[in-house]
């Protein structure tokens, strides 16, 4: 009881001295710095992605659309979106 007892005391006196050594403030502010800087560089790599995604939306939009023109069609001249006309 005396070891577990002093063990105690000396992990509370190192607590105690870890706080008002400054010790503790220390690592907390490096912990709050890394996620800090973690946050603004998700922040960047989130704001890149959307304005790729923002462009690549009005490319898709602004893709040449199909021309009409009036005739005789059978089912078999239907093509893909990419397709060549003759089905190669």
């Amino acid at each position: 009881m005396l070891l577990g007892a002093l063990i105690a005391a000396l992990v509370i006196i190192g607590l105690i001295y870890l706080l008002f050594s400054g010790i503790l403030l220390w690592l907390a502010a490096i912990l709050i710095g890394g996620v800090i800087v973690a946050a603004l560089v998700l922040f960047v790599i989130i704001f890149v992605f959307a304005i790729i995604i923002f462009f690549a939306f009005f490319y898709y939009v602004a893709e040449k659309k199909p021309t009409m023109t009036p005739g005789n069609y059978t089912l078999d001249m239907e093509k893909g979106k990419h397709e060549e006309k003759n089905g190669e």
